[in-house]
């Protein structure tokens, strides 16, 4: 009788895949799960040295597949796992090291979450956002043959045929940096080194870009959300997507011009302008991230990888680009595509061979920062109809849904974030987030950030009150609207008899903080050329989102996102009282905070979220409004609370008509 000469199979399960298959006896866990498609983590190659690769067998009956699952359905643990596991005070047969056990007969494995090369994370708002972990660094630990006397191989190919041997990386360039130090560290590390490459589109060789002595861990990124006003940044852990710090800090540009129009103007009128402005960014970057990687109990150097967003004249700013094309028709673009570059060249100090990521531009002044958005809300994957208003200096609008997608531009201005406004600050301690006024005798309690009190609540001397930011600015129009101090075209009524309001020679002014409540011990006020840069801002953000609708063709959305530094901060009543976007049921109205900066995260974390923002902004439709033929007209119309001429039906009953005893006590003042 002839022996059939093939070797023995098992059943071997991965969960939670449910990816299974048979497999030759005696191969590792490890080969098994690679040849299914499982992704396990593994830095060293299956050297049971970093513990990565660590799974949990599931004894028992599992009917589903037809098999018993046993523990001595693995081979035993060898010396070197069990001196691995007991270094760690862990039960061998607890876990396993998938490198090291072997098949030896049916098995189902559960690989842990942090043993998953490609992690699930879901982060919440207003939609469910999932995504898998997979960045566009790996690191992958080696040992490398030494050099010996007459071999003809370099160290760096030495270190090529390691890598392909244990990790199967071939067709791999190297980073100027790295060679440069690659002999020492191969010496300093006893031939044995953790390599760090960088694969970041499928169009690129995976290059190595970092090589350190012996095991490291460690792979940290940067997401950067370069606002028109503020920057702000995430410290990212890229193997779990934890955010390990986050920090913000005022643009520096702003000392060039507040808005966008304004500093393209210092870069055309001033010869050294552009590069003054290229040099503050990038200096504030650096210094960021230094402050991140401080936070963190980290080194700027060990920053590996950073993806950087913001509008179309921020990132040529950036860059060192001249933004004059984007200072008229037809607004042209150096490039609408993604970019990568060595963060050496743009100036950043952080490891020598890591890369900056932008995401792509639409087109004009809708940037990378409205891309990042997208991928954040994913409103082209949805049914329901979606306004995203992204609110800034310079603030995105998107309209639509899965069928079609559209965008604009809004030059709100600086009012939103405090600019131009007497008393206005950014949102810091201090300042004045929320305010309300009593409808009777129209005088104002508030609370200021850092204060879980309202100042009625709080001794004068202990509220100290520094300025209005943005959501509190909102508030006070929306409340003297909804009194009656000031008319629906944003004008004082001079009759009013509140003891905070007293007419100037600019018509009039509102007393929010007397001096024995603030930190300067001067009043803090609102004017009428407060309120009326608060109209002209709004009134351009609702013309945009208007205009789109109706390119949309629809009269009503059935969903409006805020996003934006103060997105998560203002009142959605008070911000549709005043007009800041069309009538839409308050239950569907979400704030969804830093919609720009999730999405730059997002797309640290993600190489398929990069490659799906490539695709998207190509697909969405750009909406040029201020060249619309009737723009100025709508623009006029919307400068009115909440509108001169639409509908806000879902206001019914939030704006009171003035009582009859205000109307008396006015009477009798006259």
């Amino acid at each position: 009788m002839a022996i059939d000469p093939s070797p023995q199979k098992f059943m071997v399960v991965f969960q939670p895949s449910g990816r299974h298959a048979y497999v030759t006896a005696g191969q590792t866990l490890l080969t098994a799960a690679r040849d299914m498609g499982v992704e396990i983590e593994s830095i060293c190659g299956g050297q049971q040295t970093c513990g990565k690769c660590k799974v949990v067998p599931d004894v028992g009956d599992h009917p589903k597949y037809g098999i018993a699952s046993k523990l001595e359905h693995l081979s035993p643990p060898d010396v070197e796992e069990q001196n691995y596991w007991t270094k760690r005070r862990r039960e061998a047969r607890q876990y396993r090291l998938s490198c090291a056990a072997c098949v030896q007969g049916d098995v189902v494995i559960n690989v842990p979450e942090e043993s998953q090369a490609r992690k699930q994370i879901v982060r919440k708002s207003a939609t469910t956002r999932q995504f898998t972990i997979d960045p566009v660094v790996r690191q992958y630990f080696v040992k490398v043959k030494p050099a010996e006397l007459g071999g003809r191989q370099g160290d760096w190919e030495r270190l090529q045929a390691s890598l392909a041997n244990t990790h199967h990386l071939t067709n791999l360039r190297l980073d100027y940096f790295a060679l440069r130090d690659l002999q020492a560290i191969l010496r300093q590390g006893q031939w044995e080194v953790t390599v760090t490459v960088w694969q970041g589109s499928p169009e690129n060789k995976p290059e190595v870009i970092r090589i350190q002595p012996g095991y490291q861990e460690g792979l940290y990124g940067m997401a950067i959300d370069v606002g028109t006003t503020t920057v702000a940044g995430h410290l990212v852990d890229l193997q779990s997507g934890q955010i390990l710090a986050t920090e913000s800090m005022m643009n520096p540009q702003t000392t060039y011009g507040e808005d966008l129009m304004s500093r393209i103007s210092y870069g055309m009128l001033n010869v050294d302008g552009v590069a003054k402005m290229h040099t503050a960014i990038i200096e504030a970057l650096s210094t960021l991230i230094a402050r991140a990687a401080r936070s963190a109990k980290l080194k700027p150097t060990d920053i590996i990888d950073v993806l950087l967003v913001g509008n179309t004249v921020m990132i040529d700013l950036l860059l060192g680009i001249n933004p004059v094309e984007l200072g008229g028709a037809p607004f042209a673009l150096a490039t609408h595509a993604p970019q990568d570059f060595k963060a050496r060249d743009v100036g950043l100090k952080i490891q020598a061979g890591a890369y900056v990521h932008i995401l792509p531009a639409e087109a004009g002044h809708v940037g990378a920062d409205n891309v990042a958005v997208i991928m954040a809300e994913l409103p082209h994957t949805q049914e329901d109809m979606v306004l995203i208003v992204d609110i800034g200096t310079n603030a995105e609008i998107l309209v639509g849904n899965k069928e079609r997608l559209l965008s604009a531009s809004s030059p709100t201005g600086p009012a939103f974030e405090g600019g131009e406004i007497s008393h206005g600050m950014r949102a810091a301690p201090g300042a004045i987030e929320k305010v309300r006024i009593d409808p009777v005798r129209l005088t104002p309690r508030f609370r200021v950030i850092g204060q879980e009190r309202w100042s009625d609540e709080l001794a004068a001397e202990e509220i100290k009150a520094a300025g209005i930011c943005g959501s509190g600015i909102i508030d006070l129009v929306a409340e003297l609207f909804a009194v009656g101090i000031i008319d629906a075209g944003g004008k004082f009524v001079l009759d009013t008899p509140s003891p905070n309001f007293r007419p100037t020679a600019q018509v009039g002014e509102y007393v929010v903080a007397t001096a024995m409540q603030t930190s300067s011990g001067r009043e803090i006020i609102i004017t009428q050329q407060d309120i009326r840069a608060i109209q002209f801002a709004k009134s351009a953000l609702y013309t945009g989102a208007k205009l789109l609708m109706e390119r949309r063709g629809i009269k009503q959305v059935d969903r409006v996102l805020l996003a934006g530094g103060f997105g998560s901060y203002i009142d959605k009543q008070r911000a549709m009282m005043i007009g800041l976007f069309p009538d839409c049921d308050l239950e569907h109205v979400y704030a969804v905070g830093n919609s720009a900066g999730d999405g730059a995260v997002i797309c640290l974390l993600s190489r398929e979220r990069r490659q799906h923002a490539k695709e998207i902004a190509r697909q969405i439709e750009y909406i040029e409004t201020a060249i619309e033929p009737n723009f100025q007209d709508r623009f006029v119309n919307a400068l009115g609370l909440p509108h001169n001429r639409d509908e806000f039906p879902h206001l019914k009953g939030l704006i009171p008509a003035i009582t009859t005893e205000r109307k008396e006590r006015r009477r009798v003042k006259a």
